[in-house]
């Protein structure tokens, strides 16, 4: 058989696939020219290589010789091909001729294709190989089949490759916690993995597959209203072919419960056109239990460190009440026995009167100093010892309360029955010093009062949770509270627009924001710096800012300070729930914002609230 037999080619060859019957008939100028077949065959890549009936080659193209290890043709025509490169099957075992799928070409007289054998080289190594088988006829006779193959190494080995990346996605897929489950562009479930099924109540993915998942299972907001498809953040991915994370709603399984999820639902594409997304999410009902008892520990651990600052502020003036009050007890019985030893001098009316002035009297003090009052004393004292008076020093503070020096002792000694100075000075010293201890009791009583009041104002207690307020004065009620941190020395800086609307918040929540935000201030500043407070409007927002020169929070952890545990105090001073608990009182519960900026010596924290149009 030659290269230039015509009905052979017309079997091969898809270009001439006529009936062999059509051969003599057909007209010259539809025959392939030698030379045509010729470089057909030799340029093509696949290997192909012809046999008679007996199996023995009768030509092979170039392809075919280099592909088998050959030199030349003269390797293989003329001998049996099964024998030569088919004679072992790919798992060792031998491979009989009659099993043989190419010879299956002229046996049964059709084509065959196979793609899970190997051919066999002539050095004795073999490659996985493709092939395909078709018998060929001479005048309508059976003469053979062509074989044309080709070497699937490559593509065996990229096959390999994505069943293992498809084995190993079905693994990460069936291992992983996360439920995850893709869809369709129409909504419609096209695949779960086994953390899905389980976490919404399934028994097998069969209950999800073609299903609509936002009817399924995001039907529904928290709040209980209905959930627009076309609201739904899930299709966002494809909608808008971009990434979305969400994680503030809830799923809902299919008996009808729900639990908090985080989600994120990713776009995926086919051949470069969008076929739906792939969505994961968690179940967060743990994670919202801890996060609300670290929330609750750092509420107390602020509640403490207030306590510790307000037990601090109550104490000065609640030690000077009782001081005063024992001090009264002694000096009411002194008093007592005093005015008694007074009366006995028989005083005249004007004479009582003159003393009651005395002891009502208010002199003005401002411009007297600490120092000219101890010398005023000591000339009071040493003008009662020359009267005979051993213990004036204890009178002469009292004295001296009324307005009375030396020269004032004279002319009211002369006003006096004779002998009866002595007792006045003791009584009128005794009851202006009952006067200060009752003041020193009310001064002390009505800082406690205050205190007390701010505490309440702080927490809003007896009053509505959310009402319209003046963040002035929650701003006043927090650093009443945090007095105590003030005290080492921090300059405090007040820049307010008093002319600012009252806004609607819950009061109480707000005020632990400003805790938070003045006290990190506070630390940041330290006791030469500085903390300002200003307030402004910015459109249809309140702004309340807190600012310090501190040190500035550094550049490369900015982007964590709002993230729940993070702090950047020392081991054992921060829990770091302080911000996260901020951002979400001020965006969840305010509606507002939240931002910094920071830099070595300006750090400012900027509260939005909005503001509702009248």
């Amino acid at each position: 058989m030659t290269l230039s037999e015509g009905a052979t080619w017309r079997r091969v060859n898809p270009m001439t696939e006529q009936h062999d019957k059509t051969h003599h008939s057909a007209s010259p100028d539809h025959e392939m020219s030698d030379e045509m077949v010729h470089a057909l065959l030799s340029a093509t890549g696949q290997g192909i290589y012809g046999v008679d009936l007996h199996g023995n080659c009768t030509f092979a193209n170039p392809s075919c010789v280099r592909m088998l290890g050959c030199q030349s043709d003269e390797d293989l025509l003329g001998k049996n091909m099964h024998e030569l490169i088919h004679h072992t099957r790919p798992t060792g075992e031998p491979y009989p001729v009659e099993d043989c799928h190419i010879y299956r070409a002229f046996r049964e007289e059709k084509g065959i294709q196979i793609s899970d054998e190997i051919v066999w080289r002539l050095d004795g190594t073999s490659f996985p190989a493709e092939y395909w088988s078709h018998p060929i006829s001479l005048d309508g006779e059976l003469a053979g089949c062509v074989v044309a193959f080709i070497d699937i190494t490559e593509r065996r080995g990229a096959e390999d490759s994505l069943r293992e990346s498809e084995e190993t996605v079905r693994g990460l897929l069936n291992a992983t916690g996360q439920g995850i489950y893709g869809v369709d562009l129409d909504g419609n479930c096209t695949f779960a993995n086994p953390s899905c099924v389980g976490m919404l109540g399934c028994q097998s993915d069969e209950e999800l597959l073609g299903k609509n998942m936002h009817e399924l299972i995001h039907h529904t907001r928290p709040t209980g209203e209905p959930y627009p498809i076309d609201a739904c953040n899930i299709y966002q991915a494809f909608r808008e072919e971009r990434g979305v994370h969400i994680s503030d709603e809830i799923v809902w399984r299919l008996n009808g419960t729900s639990f908090p999820a985080e989600y994120w639902s990713h776009p995926i594409a086919l051949d470069g056109e969008l076929a739906g997304c792939v969505v994961a999410f968690v179940d967060i009902s743990e994670r919202i239990r801890v996060e609300e008892e670290l929330r609750q520990s750092e509420k107390l651990s602020a509640l403490g460190k207030l306590s510790a600052g307000l037990a601090h502020e109550l104490n000065n003036p609640a030690a000077a009440a009782r001081r005063a009050a024992s001090q009264m007890a002694e000096q009411l019985a002194d008093l007592q026995s005093f005015a008694i030893r007074l009366g006995q001098n028989s005083l005249n009316e004007g004479q009582w009167e003159r003393l009651r002035d005395l002891q009502q009297r208010d002199p003005d003090t401002s411009e007297r100093s600490a120092l000219d009052s101890a010398d005023l004393e000591d000339a009071i004292t040493q003008w009662l010892t020359d009267r005979g008076a051993d213990d004036g020093w204890q009178f002469a503070p009292g004295l001296l309360a009324a307005g009375l020096d030396e020269a004032a002792l004279d002319d009211l000694a002369t006003e006096m029955p004779e002998g009866s100075m002595a007792d006045v000075v003791a009584w009128l010293s005794c009851s202006r010093s009952v006067s200060e201890l009752i003041e020193t009791v009310d001064i002390s009583t009505h800082s406690i009062s205050e205190l007390v009041g701010a505490v309440k104002q702080f927490s809003y207690m007896d009053r509505a949770p959310e009402q319209e307020i003046d963040v002035h004065d929650g701003l006043e009620s927090t650093l009443r509270m945090l007095n105590h941190s003030l005290q080492q020395g921090t300059e405090l800086v007040r820049e307010y627009d008093r002319d600012l609307p009252r806004v609607c918040v819950p009061a109480g929540e707000l005020n632990q924001v400003w805790t938070n935000l003045i006290d990190n201030a506070i630390d940041a500043a330290g006791a030469e710096g500085a903390v300002t407070l200003r307030t402004y409007r910015e459109g249809d927002t309140l702004v309340v800012e807190v600012a310090d020169n501190g040190e500035g929070i550094p550049a490369d952890v900015q982007s964590n300070i709002f993230d729940p545990f993070f702090t950047t105090k020392d081991v054992g001073e921060g829990t770091g729930m302080g911000l996260d608990i901020a951002r979400r009182i001020v965006k969840e519960r305010c509606h507002g914002e939240i931002d910094f900026e920071s830099q070595p010596g300006d750090t400012r924290f900027r509260v939005r609230l909005p503001i509702e149009s009248p």
